[in-house]
């Protein structure tokens, strides 16, 4: 390029080199003279150069000169025509849009290009108009419906915000308002805001989870829930005494799920009021329940719709779980605010269909737990006797899944008793804290096929687990997926084998896709790092 041509010289060859099409040597040029510009030539020298790096698709160098032109001159159209012009090429027309309204706001009504500006941004705006629809109009209705159905509370309020028409449609959609979920409620809601959803439901609300009300609306709230006739689900998340939800929903004849939470203390006896007095109900949870003063409370005789129950004592009551014959859920959580033993207590032949139990806190002796369980979760808990089952009457053939957290009395035999009979594979083995047990005699146990089959195992802070165990143990189970090793002493050898076996086209051998290795010491960051890089996933939390 030649040297020493002054600076109205340098643009004029760099638009010939523009012209030409040499767009490269053009930008070089422009560059060149806008080192040495006059305060009058930079806006056209910026210009000049923001359209050749447009037209070397150099997008961001553009618009950096094309904002450089806007704070050059505020009052010179060119910048915001060429930074508009230059978010179209990007593929940002909203963004331009955003510009050309900028300048219509910063430029003065008798500017002589100002309509030029308006013309251009009238023009965009009707362009992008005319492909924007309303996905109301454009969806089939079945569609809609479904999309709605994924937003919470929050985004509903927003939704109906938008428009009239919007507020229009989702008011003639009856069954869209049908559930009422305020879990995603931003601010504690008003109970005006409560009966405008049943209101806009007909009153024919099914479903309510009631969270995040303002505390002076909770006993209205919950008097227009009560109201509505069809209500099959209520989930209560807000304090309220337990006489006085007894009172509002005890003619909720269609209740099929009752679920209070740990605010509400629910004594014993409301609770049996509330199983007595809802015939149709499937599911309770009650999370904080308490001993009665009415000693002659007793549970229903008969229950035939109850599947699910789930008690939270923090003092004593009586469980009375004698006669649920269509019980297949069973979840039991003692929470005393001060020590106490607990014994658990349940009657196989009253239990006939019960499938998966949930045990945590309390003591065994002696326990009779149905065969057709095929879940069995039990957290923490003690047992003063050596044998926390019983053992004539202990036969889980239809077990599946076996999860045993931080439980003391866990043992070698414990395994041996509780899986003996098994006709189905065992799947999922937890054994979290089990410190009765150890690496070597699960080996041992693993040794009779009954763990051939699983697909997760946990053996987390387990006594006497290293690389070696862990290679004997997962020898034997080729369907094994997940893995937590969390506090054991293995290395990253394992990680190693395991990645390995992954790679090895063997269909007997373990495809390991998720591991824990929380606390592990002697596992390395890069272990760690070849392990994720090969496909497992690593968790250290």
């Amino acid at each position: 390029m030649p040297s020493g041509l002054s600076t109205e010289s340098l643009q004029q060859q760099g638009q010939k080199l523009y012209q030409r099409g040499d767009f490269n040597a053009s930008l070089e040029t422009f560059t060149e003279a806008l080192k040495s510009a006059p305060t009058d030539l930079k806006v056209s020298l910026l210009d000049n150069r923001a359209a050749t790096c447009t037209k070397l698709a150099q997008y961001d160098m553009a618009l950096r000169d094309a904002r450089h032109m806007i704070k050059q001159d505020k009052n010179d159209e060119r910048g915001y025509l060429r930074c508009a012009k230059v978010l179209i090429l990007d593929g940002k027309p909203d963004k331009a849009l955003d510009v050309y309204a900028y300048a219509l706001k910063t430029l003065s009504s008798n500017h002589p290009r100002r309509q030029v500006v308006e013309q251009l941004h009238n023009k965009l705006r009707d362009k992008m108009s005319e492909k924007c629809h309303d996905p109301f109009t454009v969806l089939p209705f079945e569609v809609a419906e479904l999309i709605l159905q994924q937003f919470n509370f929050r985004q509903i309020v927003a939704i109906l915000r938008v428009s009239k028409k919007w507020d229009q449609f989702l008011s003639s959609i009856r069954s869209f308002w049908m559930r009422l979920d305020l879990t995603g409620a931003r601010k504690r809601v008003h109970w005006t805001a409560v009966r405008s959803y049943i209101r806009r439901s007909k009153a024919m609300l099914t479903c309510a989870i009631v969270e995040n009300l303002n505390p002076p609306s909770i006993p209205k709230s919950l008097e227009f829930l009560s109201r509505c006739p069809n209500l099959e689900y209520l989930d209560v998340r807000v304090p309220v005494k337990a006489n006085e939800l007894y009172d509002l929903f005890k003619n909720s004849k269609k209740l099929k799920t009752l679920i209070t939470f740990r605010d509400i203390v629910v004594p014993h006896e409301i609770v049996l009021k509330f199983l007595t007095d809802l015939p149709l109900i499937e599911r309770v949870e009650i999370f904080n329940t308490r001993s009665s003063p009415l000693r002659n409370a007793k549970w229903p005789q008969t229950l035939p719709n109850l599947k699910y129950l789930t008690i939270c004592a923090k003092e004593m009551v009586r469980s009375g779980l004698y006669s649920m014959c269509n019980l297949e859920g069973l979840r039991l959580i003692w929470s005393p605010d001060t020590h106490q033993s607990y014994p658990v207590d349940l009657n196989p032949m009253g239990l006939p269909r019960l499938r998966r139990v949930e045990i945590s806190g309390m003591d065994f002796h002696h326990l009779e737990i149905p065969p057709s369980v095929e879940y069995f979760r039990v957290h923490g808990g003690t047992s003063h006797s050596s044998r926390p089952f019983s053992a004539a009457n202990t036969s889980l053939q239809r077990l599946s899944t076996l999860i045993l957290i931080d439980v003391v009395w866990a043992k070698l035999s414990t395994l041996q008793l509780l899986l003996r009979d098994g006709e189905v594979p065992l799947r999922v083995l937890h054994l979290d804290c089990c410190f009765g047990l150890t690496g070597p005699e699960l080996v041992e146990f693993s040794q009779t096929g009954k763990l051939d089959s699983l697909t997760e195992l946990n053996v987390q802070n387990m006594p006497g687990v290293d690389d070696r165990i862990v290679e004997t143990l997962t020898s034997r189970m080729p369907d094994l997926k997940v893995l937590n090793l969390s506090a054991t002493g293995v290395t990253g050898v394992t990680i190693k084998k395991l990645v390995d076996a992954r790679a090895s086209p063997g269909p007997n051998t373990i495809k390991i896709s998720r591991l824990y290795v929380k606390n592990c010491e002697e596992v390395s960051w890069d272990a760690i790092t070849y392990g994720r890089g090969r496909g497992i996933e690593i968790f250290l939390q």
